[in-house]
């Protein structure tokens, strides 16, 4: 050891010492490439797909509705308005912190406070209540605190517009929101002008045909709502208890047209028509949400719910040398809900859940005029079922079946079926890049009070219509594949298809008799199917100021017996925004769609293309914005109808400030107080029952 030690002592000097003669000699320098380390702002799994808002996204947008369309999530429909669906047009659910949340909700939030936002497939969180398609906004928690949010809109040259105020107080676990609104509309250029041929089969076996034109010279529309709503909320880690108690005061005071009548085909002269109409909405709504973690992987929760409303419409059409037609009506509408839902987590083995929904609608309607009755109706449904899921790294599975007990009643009529419901839902994730998904969902749905009427109401000279009692649900299946790609936060993509098909469907009939028409509603009729696939992609260029989104797509639809059609239609769709400081400057543009107007009916729809112009400027605080829509369009025809049946067809063109030129003004300003603010699930308008006029 004593030799060895001189030996190492010796080596390391004689290196150390070549070691510094090289380095006072020459320096070795190697010059990194600069390294930027950029957040990862979206992700996608097997469950949920991951989107974090931007800063300048979050300043730009006046509300949750608007949020979402400045982040271009790819499974969502772009859109010039407040309507948020998938991109195949399917329905939306939106939460807020795992809570429902309304239009008015989305309006009310802190846009700085949104931490994230989560789009969900079928998800088997038994918070989001069963429901197919979620949007979920994650808020950021605070202590405690309130806040303060005032917003206003006005639609100049459309003539509408509303002021909202909603305040938020939070103190320990429980948090406080109050809300008020207002919203008014004046509008001389809501109206239809129609061509209508009717077939009517005479005594001697000849058939009499008379075409109708109907066109409106002077239109007069009004509108007042006003919606107050307070809502509490308890939320601890294990426990969250929700209870919203508002109103609804909806007044439509005026909605009067007249015009001119024309026949073709007859000998009946050219006349004058005139029509008076009103009707007014008043409900009350109670709604909670209520959900308990217990111990050993269990959860329950329940969503009671429960509206009351008072309907009144009036409504008389003259025609000189024809007579004049008053139906008047009046309705009382009670709707009760609860869904219950309990949850057991088995580990690595999935989860299983057995749940209860519970429907329960009761009408009272008196009709006076050309049909003087009074209907009494009571629709009652119970669903149990059980739901499997199972999630692994990459993959997600759910499966859920069960019943629909329906029970309805209208006078004397009482119809009872137990119908199954099936959902599936496969989804996996190659990695937080790539997603693709399937699902499958078959049910029957309930038919709305107002089909049940046997009133025969009579509209004009030759239409009158009525329901059936006797109808019972309808059943659907749903088949959907969609595959997401996105490899960075420059760059996303989104490929869709869906199918929609209805079976034992009950839809409108045109009975003709020699003297006019009577539209039934008759079942079972021919089968309805309905499909869509496209693509949806954004982009981010000049350091992320500049996104530029669109998407393309497809609608077929096939409507059998009694309309017999097969029709399809191309649309698209693309907007741009950029970002300079706290200014936001914007192009959108929907390219002219065409669509069935539901399954129950032979319309197709046709509208216009939009475009609009937005700049604004916003920061934590304010939010100022302007839109100019269509600005070089100054006709007031909106969309086209079309109709074809057997005994009578209809064109009507429809007539609004939807694709006229108009500019919207808006601002919002949130004060905030408090240490911290707790935000989310602001208190919204509620809406009560469906009224069971028949309509």
């Amino acid at each position: 050891m004593k030799r060895i030690l001189p030996i190492i002592a010796a080596i390391t000097g004689t290196a150390c010492a070549q070691a510094q003669t090289e380095a006072n000699d020459s320096t070795h320098i190697k010059a990194l490439d600069e390294v930027v380390v950029e957040a990862r702002m979206q992700s996608t799994s097997a469950t949920v797909s991951t989107y974090i808002p931007t800063s300048k996204q979050k300043n730009s947008a006046q509300s949750g509705t608007e949020l979402l369309n400045r982040m271009a999530i790819p499974q969502l429909s772009l859109s010039i308005g407040d309507n948020v669906t998938t991109a195949s047009g399917k329905p939306v659910d939106i939460f807020i912190d795992y809570l429902p949340a309304s239009e008015q909700d989305l309006a009310g939030m802190r846009m700085t406070d949104v931490k994230k936002v989560e789009y969900y497939d079928y998800p088997d969180d038994p918070r989001f209540d069963g429901k197919a398609h979620v949007v979920n906004f994650i808020m950021q928690k605070y202590e405690y605190g309130g806040y303060l949010k005032t917003s206003a809109r006005e639609f100049f040259i459309a003539n509408s517009g509303q002021l909202n105020l909603y305040t938020k107080f939070q103190y320990r676990r429980m948090t406080y929101d109050l809300a008020v609104g207002g919203y008014y509309n004046s509008n001389d250029h809501t109206f239809s002008n129609s061509a209508e041929s009717y077939r009517l089969p005479q005594p001697d076996g000849t058939v009499k045909e008379i075409t109708r034109l109907s066109e409106t010279t002077a239109a007069a529309t009004r509108r007042h709502n006003v919606w107050p709503t307070f809502k509490a909320l308890y939320r601890t880690d294990n426990i969250t208890i929700s209870n919203t108690l508002g109103a609804d005061f909806d007044y439509f005071p005026k909605e009067n047209n007249s015009g001119k009548v024309t026949y073709l085909n007859s000998a009946l002269p050219a006349t004058l028509f005139s029509s008076e109409a009103s009707h007014n909405i008043k409900s009350i709504v109670y709604s909670g949400n209520w959900s308990f973690i217990l111990p050993h992987g269990n959860s329950i929760t329940f969503n009671p719910y429960y509206s009351y409303s008072h309907t009144n419409q009036a409504s008389i059409y003259t025609e000189s040398g024809a007579g004049e037609y008053v139906n008047n009506a009046s309705d009382n509408s009670h709707r009760a809900t609860g869904n219950l839902r309990f949850k057991h987590n088995f580990g690595r083995w999935g989860d299983l859940t057995a749940l209860c929904n519970m429907i329960y609608q009761k009408n009272s309607t008196r009709y006076t005029g050309t049909a003087d009755a009074f209907d009494r109706q009571t629709t009652l449904r119970i669903g149990p079922g059980v739901m499997y899921s199972y999630n692994s790294e990459k993959f997600y599975g759910m499966a859920g079946a069960g019943l629909n007990y329906d029970r309805s009643r209208f006078a004397d009529v009482t119809e009872e079926s137990t119908q199954p419901w099936i959902d599936l839902s496969l989804q996996y994730s190659f990695n937080s890049s790539h997603s693709a998904n399937i699902e499958f969902h078959h049910m029957t749905s309930i038919p709305s009070s107002s089909y049940r009427s046997a009133a025969i109401i009579q509209s004009n000279p030759f239409m009158s219509y009525t329901g059936n009692p006797a109808i019972r649900p309808y059943k659907s299946y749903d088949l959907g594949a969609s595959y997401l790609w996105m490899p960075s936060n420059k760059f996303r993509l989104s490929v869709y298809g869906n199918a929609w098909i209805v079976d034992d469907r009950y839809a409108y009939v045109y009975e003709a008799s020699a003297t006019g028409i009577l539209r039934t509603i008759q079942q079972p009729m021919g089968s309805y199917a309905q499909g869509s696939y496209g693509v949806s992609a954004m982009l981010l260029l000049l350091d992320n100021k500049l996104q530029i989104n669109g998407q393309a797509g497809q609608t077929i639809a096939h409507n059998g017996a009694p309309y017999n059609w097969t029709k399809s239609h191309f649309n698209y769709s693309a907007q741009a925004f950029y970002y300079l400081d706290n200014w936001h400057f914007g192009l959108q543009y929907v390219s002219d769609q065409a669509y069935p107007d539901g399954c129950m009916v032979g319309t197709w729809m046709s509208s216009k293309s939009a475009y609009s112009a937005i700049a604004g400027w916003g920061n934590s605080a304010w939010n100022f914005q302007t839109v100019v829509t269509n600005p070089f369009r100054w006709n007031w025809h909106a969309d086209t109808s079309t109709m074809k049946s057997e005994f009578y067809d209809m064109r009507q063109n429809i007539y609004n400030s939807n694709y006229h030129c108009y500019i919207l003004v808006s601002a919002t300003y949130t004060f905030g107080f408090g240490k911290k603010i707790q935000v989310g699930n602001e208190a919204s308008q509620q809406s009560g029952a469906a009224s069971g006029i028949l309509r």
